[in-house]
């Protein structure tokens, strides 16, 4: 437990740290005040997460399979397979992860964001 934790933390941390850095660079070559660029930052990477969430949730029951032995190039010699167990078991994990760090990334966008006041 301690371990899924510390990944948890690793990739929140991770996340919101690339976000900040990025959006302060892009603000600074675009002249936006500093804070109003890093609040917009957290609201793009939270929404690319919940897109992130959907593209996850929404996998079939079905995968590919590849068959190079059949030569058949790029798009050819491809086939389908029933997803494993746990293959379905990590999709809705991995989407129910992206939808929380999403929800959190806009929700730090939102504290941070000048021009929005919750009181």
């Amino acid at each position: 437990m301690r371990a899924a934790a510390r990944r948890l933390a690793l990739i929140f941390g991770g996340a919101v740290s690339v976000t900040t850095i990025l959006s302060a660079a892009i603000g600074v070559l675009a002249g936006a005040s500093m804070a109003r660029a890093i609040a917009t930052g957290f609201y793009a990477a939270g929404a690319l997460a919940l897109i992130g969430t959907f593209v996850f949730g929404s996998r079939g029951p079905l995968r590919p399979e590849f068959r190079d032995s059949q030569g058949g190039g790029f798009l050819g010699g491809r086939g389908l397979r029933k997803a494993t167990p746990d293959e379905r078991t990590e999709s809705v994990s991995t989407a129910i992860l992206l939808f929380a760090l999403g929800i959190a990334l806009i929700a730090i966008g939102a504290l941070l964001d000048p021009e929005r006041r919750a009181y």
